[in-house]
């Protein structure tokens, strides 16, 4: 026992253990109800983390007592900063924090350092109680809630990130990271591509959409809200038309759908229809409207051909036009051809005259 002890120890000290262990080294001077109620309140068994109230119901405490008893757990270790073992984790909370150039979502830290492990994540939240060199940010606003270093240049971040938000202000559309970045140096920013990024990764007016692109949060090829700004999204980013089932199969690999639920195709196909911003240009097969596609039968979409055209065409220029706005056969187009339109000549044909 004593040598298994040892071990964690060890590895404690060279940073190796997991957060839970080495919470599990320092708490092993706690008082017994002291341990389990951070255990508790932390969620170290992996179960989820209670409330001050639900634990102060437990023991029969008050809130405040229960906060009282958490506020000495975390002096108990701060009063050993100097330990090999906690200066190893506060060298790796600061080292991930520096990583994402000194300040990062709560998010991205905790996946970062804890991945899917809620024990590891509640021993990661204890320790970040007690570190010096690492503090929570509030939600601000223009930043979402972070974790910074000690002396974290907030005034670079401000100017980062107002000329990050003049950008995209004045851009058509969303931008990809070269462009964005880009555009960025030309407005005198000075940091460089990695920084400037992770500066704007806590920025809650401008974000970075599932497909890479950056623009407004609030823009709808950012943050899509109702299926339809998805499928647009979708869309838009694949460039071609989509049957409606991959449409909402893509949606849901993009995260773009809340956690637990799924997009049912027939919503899709349900949403599509009945908007002027997509065209259905084959079975099944949406395009959007403003990559020049149609509404309307083939019959509709040659008869619109052949009345912009200022004489008759031949049966291969036809085709092609119509390919360029519809998913279809070229069999379906010539059938169309010889049943509602005129011939003439050999191989050409306009609108019959009625």
């Amino acid at each position: 026992m004593a040598n298994v002890k040892s071990r964690a120890v060890a590895a404690a000290e060279k940073g190796d253990a997991p957060f839970s262990d080495a919470l599990g080294i320092f708490s092993a001077s706690f008082l017994p109800r002291t341990n389990d109620i951070v255990r508790a309140r932390f969620g170290l068994s992996g179960a989820k983390p209670k409330t001050l109230e639900a634990i102060g119901k437990t023991y029969g405490i008050t809130r405040e007592r229960v906060r009282q008893i958490l506020a000495g757990a975390f002096t108990s270790v701060k009063q050993r900063r100097e330990d090999p073992g906690f200066v190893a984790v506060a060298e790796r909370i600061e080292k991930a924090v520096r990583d994402r150039s000194g300040i990062v979502t709560v998010d991205d830290l905790f996946a970062d350092l804890a991945g899917g492990s809620k024990a590891e994540a509640g021993a990661l939240s204890f320790f970040l109680e007690c570190v010096r060199n690492v503090r929570e940010e509030r939600e601000g606003k223009n930043r979402v809630r972070a974790y910074a270093v000690a002396g974290f240049p907030f005034g670079e971040w401000e100017n980062v990130h107002s000329a990050a938000v003049a950008v995209v202000k004045d851009a058509e559309g969303v931008l990809t990271e070269d462009e964005f970045f880009a555009a960025a140096k030309k407005r005198g920013v000075g940091v460089d591509r990695k920084t400037f990024f992770g500066y704007l990764a806590v920025s809650s007016v401008v974000r970075r959409n599932p497909f890479g692109r950056w623009g407004l949060a609030e823009s709808g090829e950012i943050s899509p809200r109702g299926t339809r700004e998805k499928a647009y999204l979708v869309l838009r980013m694949h460039g071609e038309p989509m049957h409606f089932k991959e449409i909402a199969k893509r949606i849901d690999e993009a995260g773009l759908q809340k956690r637990g639920r799924v997009t049912h195709p027939q919503t899709v196909h349900n949403e599509l229809i009945k908007d002027k911003k997509f065209v259905l240009v084959g079975r099944g097969l949406y395009a959007l409207a403003e990559w020049g596609y149609e509404k309307g039968t083939v019959r509709d979409v040659i008869t619109a051909i052949l009345s912009r055209s200022k004489s008759p065409m031949s049966r291969e220029a036809i085709i092609d036009e119509v390919l360029k706005v519809r998913t279809v056969k070229r069999s379906t187009i010539v059938i169309n051809l010889n049943s509602f339109f005129g011939k003439v000549g050999k191989d050409r044909y306009t609108v019959k005259v009625k």
